[in-house]
């Protein structure tokens, strides 16, 4: 997978069994493979590596999220005169009696919001800018850098990419997901800037995306055993020589990008939910 190097390197594996001398290590040539710019000698230290990484991972998505503080959207609306008390109990009532459902969402159907009105409300709930999708289609490029599952999952959609800065701006529907921004910003070294969308606008724009050719997606299927996967990246990464290998992701998907030097390929697995917080051993 990597060529033979022309320096010495030691194995990032702590448990690695074949630390060797240095003079031993100069008259052999090194061959290895990396993973998230570190370097390990043999396939099993790889793997081993690669499983524990993902085992982190499932860990951190079994935890439950964080209690929002933010002001109710319906107060904000009320205090803003979009709406009147007796919408908003309305609105409330019907919530309750549906079992669910956003707020804004039963404000929309009984005729007291826009959606564009609710949308902005929401910038000012999440204090973030909103978007006009409808007047740029620059997404079309920006959110060729996500794979599209992961864009449908979150219900996201890139919207403006600065590669000079590294900033990334990525636009929401209704909620802003951190868990997918920080698995953004790890994957694709750059600092992400949440915004808002028209809802109604993102699904279309989801939608254009859909019909979108995406050649370098592969979906690795479900799976729970990080040993498993970490097998299955390896195979992946050796049949297409890469040169390094990223493990990130987010709401149940574990997201892989094999980097090449001439491209990358995403490889995904979906972790069943029945399953997924049955590897949180990180002792192994």
């Amino acid at each position: 997978m990597i060529k033979p190097e022309l320096f010495v390197r030691n194995c990032e594996f702590p448990d690695c069994p074949n630390h060797r001398g240095l003079w031993r290590s100069l008259l052999e040539p090194q061959h290895g493979y990396t993973l998230e710019g570190r370097w390990y000698c043999t396939p099993e230290c790889f793997e081993n590596s690669a499983a524990l990484a993902i085992r982190k991972l499932l860990a951190g998505m079994a935890k439950p999220p964080g209690k929002s503080h933010r002001i109710p959207l319906g107060l904000l609306m009320l205090s803003r005169g979009i709406v009147d008390q007796e919408q908003l109990k309305r609105a409330l009532q019907a919530q309750k009696d549906s079992g669910g459902g956003r707020v804004g969402e039963w404000l929309r159907h009984i005729g007291a919001a826009s959606e564009e009105q609710v949308t902005q409300i929401l910038g000012l709930q999440y204090s973030a800018a909103v978007f006009p999708l409808e007047r740029s289609r620059r997404y079309l490029d920006c959110a060729q850098m996500v794979p599209f599952l992961l864009l449908e999952a979150a219900e996201m959609i890139p919207v403006h990419h600065l590669p000079a800065s590294r900033h990334l701006y990525v636009a929401f529907g209704d909620r802003i997901n951190h868990s997918a921004l920080y698995a953004l910003e790890k994957m694709l070294a750059c600092r992400t800037e949440p915004c808002l969308a028209v809802k109604s606008q993102l699904q279309k724009a989801l939608e254009d995306l859909r019909n979108a050719p995406r050649e370098t997606e592969v979906l690795g299927g479900e799976a729970s055993d990080p040993e498993e996967m970490a097998g299955t990246i390896f195979d992946h990464a050796e049949s297409q020589s890469s040169t390094d290998v990223k493990i990130s992701g987010f709401d149940g998907f574990v997201w892989v990008r094999l980097i090449s030097p001439r491209t990358h390929t995403d490889l995904l697995f979906r972790i069943p939910k029945k399953t997924s917080v049955i590897t949180m051993d990180l002792t192994r």
